[in-house]
């Protein structure tokens, strides 16, 4: 089973039991030929082991595929409240995945995460999705490259459902983007002990604070295909971001 290398099946097994704070995780791996059935209009889902799945996790959650949760459609996709909207938003985030990209992301699996209560302070975009403090850093071949902020006031104005934002969020962003040397003191610290795991290779790592105040171990993907801050010196145009959170007036088209 050839496998995309920004896949959970490939980076996830790898941190998983890191002493770093990360969303209790299940999984379920599509057969070959189900991925196939995808495009019948008679697929259903293997809902009772799907649902047995998910109730190790309980809820509500949080809901991808190995390779994308298409958040922006928060609501309706990612984050599952019931059990009784687990399967239609599940079909939602197979939709996402298929519409992505010329051909479609090649997934293989579906993850099923613990839903953390982040350290959310306004939402956005068309599926009201929590807007968090999160940040993005940058390994290569074992060395921290560089850090940044996750959210910019670009890909927030771009989202659309600009009606539902306060008044006053450019600034409460400036304020989720204020990193402070503790913060990247103690991130560094854990993005060390990543970096061990992936001593070849360039990847990105995001984190997200929860309301708690633990940073918490969200996301990895290859940096090539990495939204990266133009100002950076370290920047190289990415090869794809389509299933990067950046890039995201391309899939209104599946609403």
């Amino acid at each position: 089973m050839k496998v995309d290398e920004n896949s959970m099946l490939i980076w996830y097994p790898k941190i998983k039991d890191l002493n770093i704070p990360q969303p209790k995780t299940e999984f379920y791996i599509f057969d070959k030929d189900i991925l196939k059935d995808l495009y019948d209009e008679k697929f259903r889902l293997p809902m009772k082991e799907i649902k047995k799945i998910a109730n190790k996790i309980g809820y509500p959650l949080f809901i991808r595929t190995d390779l994308s949760s298409a958040k922006h459609s928060w609501n309706e996709s990612c984050y599952v409240e019931k059990e009784g909207d687990l399967e239609k938003h599940i079909m939602e985030v197979i939709k996402f995945n298929l519409c992505a990209d010329l051909m479609g992301l090649n997934f293989k699996a579906l993850y099923f995460r613990e839903f953390i209560q982040m350290d959310s302070k306004f939402k956005a975009f068309w599926g009201n999705m929590p807007v968090n403090p999160e940040r993005r850093y940058f390994i290569k071949d074992g060395k921290i490259q560089c850090h940044h902020v996750y959210w910019i006031e670009e890909a927030i104005e771009k989202g659309g459902n600009l009606e539902i934002l306060p008044k006053n969020w450019k600034e409460i962003l400036k304020e989720i983007n204020t990193e402070t040397e503790e913060e990247i003191k103690f991130l560094s610290e854990y993005v060390n002990q990543i970096s061990k795991l992936f001593p070849k290779g360039y990847w990105s790592i995001d984190f997200c604070k929860a309301k708690n105040g633990d940073w918490i171990l969200i996301d990895m993907a290859t940096g090539e295909r990495s939204w990266h801050d133009e100002n950076c010196k370290y920047y190289v145009k990415p090869k794809d971001l389509l299933n990067d959170s950046k890039v995201i007036n391309e899939f209104k088209i599946i609403k």
